[in-house]
């Protein structure tokens, strides 16, 4: 596809029709000397619910029993730290669930 641009004040021209293009600025009318060629191709969209996903956290690989519904694998989420005197913030996190435990260091 050929982009075409008026001479005077150099906006992008979109074609009118086959032979001539129209400037929305200046009015400007110019021959197009090549034949425009325009193909898309749209992409069919999933539908939702459709896909690879099971439901489950596909991150929960490590062996903890949660307290809430008693699912066997957690995810490891580690926050980091807020100071550099404190110890990081490591959460385990329920594969099916989503409930939260704080693991390490217990503050006072």
């Amino acid at each position: 596809m050929t982009i075409s641009f008026c001479k005077d004040c150099k906006n992008i021209l979109p074609p009118n029709s086959k032979k001539f293009t129209i400037c929305q600025n200046c009015g400007l009318y110019q021959e197009i000397l090549k034949d425009l060629v325009f193909q898309e191709k749209i992409k069919e969209k999933t539908k939702k619910g459709e896909g690879a996903s099971t439901g489950e956290n596909q991150y929960a690989n490590y062996e903890n029993i949660c307290r809430r519904c008693g699912h066997d694998k957690a995810q490891i989420v580690d926050m980091g730290i807020f100071y550099s005197d404190e110890d990081n913030l490591i959460f385990l996190k329920c594969g099916k669930c989503g409930f939260s435990e704080r693991i390490g260091r217990k503050v006072s």
